[in-house]
């Protein structure tokens, strides 16, 4: 009889067990929890990207002559003033052709002149003055082009240049366009970023609040900068459009092309505003999108709300879609919530990031 008693003990617990119901959310204990009230802030959005300086100009100089260089007196990296000689050639071969050109053309000035006064005495044809007039003239081309090529055998700077490199040493013989040396203009700088297409195609001029340059051995030190031109084509790998910016050249940092910037731009945000939340009410699911609790003043419950998340800012995370002003998200505690769940807010809410 003792074991027909026992199993029928157990049976009555199994069957107590399957019968008793869950408790509703709304029986479990009121949980506390920080809040936090949501706010517009009427701040820029912050883009950052890797930029390339460059110089606003590069030249590299050649001669047009050839000849040997007797002249070198630059050195890479040196700066040199608008004039100054950058190399020149051995000038004697063209100081000849030069002489040999005035000669002749004084030559062919005299034997027009006789062949003039023939002509008024009617002891030539008139053909023979306009073969002498025709010499003449080719003599005062061919001397015009003497004196270009002397002046070839100098390059001089065409800009106040800094000297980024030099090609050829000095004693050696060069040929018409072989480079001698390259010349950077460094009154102004370019900086060079890759844009993704989104942000080139949908930001307008006037949301742009501010552009700078930041270098990693002045971290604390933004340089301004002003948009120049783009590429009107994107790149076939990134699918990204290179923006040229300017930036002029420090006094007392020595910014040099090649060197690599981070371009910060501050965007404003569509419509003018953006909600923005502390990054410790934001939670995500299995699929990778995001959610927040939203608590209700009224019934002092809260729900679950998936928002579409910006880019950071500077008093917290943006969202773009999915808050109202002035709502009210649990900012502690908030991986612990389910839906429906009764809070006990702590303090009053939250008004900073």
């Amino acid at each position: 009889m003792s074991a027909r008693w026992l199993a029928i003990a157990l049976g009555l617990v199994c069957l107590a067990g399957c019968e008793r119901p869950e408790p509703a959310v709304d029986d479990q204990a009121v949980r506390p929890a920080k809040l936090f009230r949501v706010a517009a802030d009427d701040v820029a959005v912050s883009h950052s990207f890797v930029g390339r300086v460059e110089a606003a100009q590069t030249v590299d100089v050649s001669f047009e002559v050839a000849g040997e260089l007797v002249g070198l007196p630059i050195r890479e990296g040196q700066d040199v003033p608008a004039g100054e000689l950058v190399a020149r050639l051995d000038p004697r071969d063209f100081e000849l052709a030069l002489r040999e050109a005035e000669v002749q053309l004084r030559l062919a000035s005299q034997d027009l002149e006789r062949k003039e006064a023939l002509l008024r005495q009617q002891g030539i044809p008139r053909s023979v003055v306009d073969d002498a007039r025709a010499q003449y003239d080719l003599w005062l081309v061919r001397l015009a082009q003497a004196e270009e090529r002397l002046a070839d055998t100098r390059i001089v700077a065409p800009f106040a240049a800094h000297i980024g490199r030099r090609y050829v040493d000095n004693r050696t013989r060069v040929q018409p366009g072989q480079p001698i040396a390259r010349l950077l203009d460094l009154n102004e700088l370019k900086v060079v970023a890759s844009v993704p297409a989104e942000l080139l195609a949908t930001v307008t001029p006037e949301r742009v609040l501010s552009m700078t340059a930041r270098f990693d051995f002045l971290p604390d030190v933004e340089f301004p900068l002003a948009y120049r031109e783009n590429r009107g084509e994107a790149g076939a790998v990134a699918q990204t459009y290179e923006v040229t910016f300017t930036l002029k050249r420090p006094e007392a940092v020595n910014v040099l092309p090649g060197m690599t910037a981070e371009v910060r731009v501050g965007v404003q945000a569509q419509g003018g505003s953006v909600m923005r939340v502390p990054a410790s009410a934001l939670l995500s699911t299995p699929a990778g999108r995001f959610f927040v609790w939203v608590y209700d003043p009224a019934s002092s419950l809260v729900a679950r709300r998936e928002v579409t998340v910006g880019a950071p800012l500077p008093t917290g995370i943006a969202v773009e879609e999915g808050l109202a002003d002035g709502e009210l998200v649990v900012v502690a505690g908030a991986s612990q919530l389910q839906e429906g769940m009764r809070i006990r807010p702590l303090g009053g809410p939250l008004t900073g990031p």
